[in-house]
């Protein structure tokens, strides 16, 4: 067996981006409510062994995407350019990669993870002879590294965002952004400003924006083009001068964040609670694992279903630069969870039909 490593599932480069030093950052603990103006990033986000004790993992994340990532992000940061499609796809797809991986790495994805394992395994063994007289709440069942196979799906599916269109939003305001130990978000204002919840988070899905702060100046977004417009973005940049816009921002990468937010070591404490926290500690978090879960009767059968859907920001976030576009005004949102997927795209299209041939329903009965 390896030894304990120390393995980080925030990389320390891109706490670092929010910094004023290459060694601590500002952070919030949102159970315990604390606040601290300097905190060591080697100490941030990290645990022993977790994506196993021989390193594969941890060594593989840190050439394929981090060292990558990293310098494209910093040319990002000192350029205002975000890379192009066409003429650097590399560096382009490299980055979308970073985003997704950076979600699927995390804690929170990995305790999801096991908590939806855990709920599926005891449900299966409860009905089975050899477990009926097993108290099986008194173990937890899961995967020693669950992240692991999320970080493989999640490169696997990056395809599905390439119809995404990129922009940088800049803030120029006296206020800085945050970020979080969950950081990439994804939201759905076309879903949450019409009460569809629960739905419009998938890859696929109309209206799907995703938010990537990058330093306490830039963010990335990647969005539905069909869906929204931004009509003051000029050359790939849009440009946010009032400081509640990045207030509204910085409440949405709150809610996003798991155990953790962290920003630089210049915003007050009284900003965290009373702009950020004081106004959201009533909306539902991250950390509610037992709302991923829900489950249904029914009605053809004696049976129980089971729908698994990971926690996103609900709250309505004032986006003023981002206008729907008619085409998305006219949709008609269907009844039925999945909602609507950008057809337009041929991969989503070709991903929707596999999906739909490898697709099994299970049903769990009721005694």
């Amino acid at each position: 067996m390896g030894e304990k490593s120390r393995q980080h599932y925030v990389p320390k480069f891109y706490l670092r981006n929010f910094s004023d030093n290459d060694s601590s950052i500002g952070t919030f603990n949102i159970a315990q409510t604390r606040y601290r103006q300097h905190a060591s990033i080697k100490d941030m986000c990290q645990k022993n062994n977790f994506y196993g004790d021989d390193k594969v993992v941890e060594n593989s994340l840190d050439k394929h995407i981090e060292r990558p990532a990293a310098r494209i992000i910093k040319k990002i940061i000192d350029t205002d350019t975000i890379p192009e499609f066409e003429k650097e796809f590399e560096d382009y797809f490299t980055l979308l990669i970073f985003l997704l991986v950076s979600e699927a790495r995390n804690l929170k994805s990995a305790d999801s993870a096991n908590y939806s394992f855990d709920v599926l395994a005891k449900m299966m063994l409860k009905e089975h002879p050899r477990f009926k007289e097993v108290d099986l709440d008194r173990y937890e069942i899961g995967l020693k590294t669950p992240a692991n196979l999320i970080i493989q799906n999640a490169i696997k599916d990056t395809r599905l965002i390439l119809d995404l269109e990129p922009i940088l939003i800049v803030q120029n305001t006296s206020r800085k952004f945050i970020t979080s130990d969950n950081p990439l978000v994804r939201y759905n204002s076309l879903y949450i400003n019409r009460n569809y919840h629960g739905r419009g988070s998938s890859l696929v899905t109309r209206g799907l924006q995703l938010f990537l702060p990058i330093s306490s100046q830039k963010c990335l977004l990647f969005y539905d083009s069909t869906a929204y417009g931004i009509p003051e973005a000029k050359n790939g940049i849009i440009t946010l001068t009032k400081a509640r816009e990045v207030d509204w921002l910085n409440e949405l990468f709150f809610l996003n964040s798991y155990d953790n937010v962290f920003f630089n070591q210049r915003i007050k404490e009284d900003y965290i609670f009373k702009k950020i926290h004081n106004k959201n500690r009533k909306f539902p978090r991250m950390k509610e694992l037992d709302r991923e879960i829900t489950f249904f009767e029914s009605t053809r059968d004696n049976s129980l279903l089971m729908n698994m859907v990971n926690n996103r920001v609900e709250k309505k976030i004032a986006l003023p630069w981002i206008n729907e576009s008619k085409f998305a005004k006219d949709l008609i949102l269907p009844e039925h969870m999945g909602g609507l997927m950008r057809m337009e795209s041929p991969i989503i299209r070709e991903y929707i039909d596999m999906s739909k041939k490898k697709h099994q329903t299970y049903t769990f009965r009721l005694e």
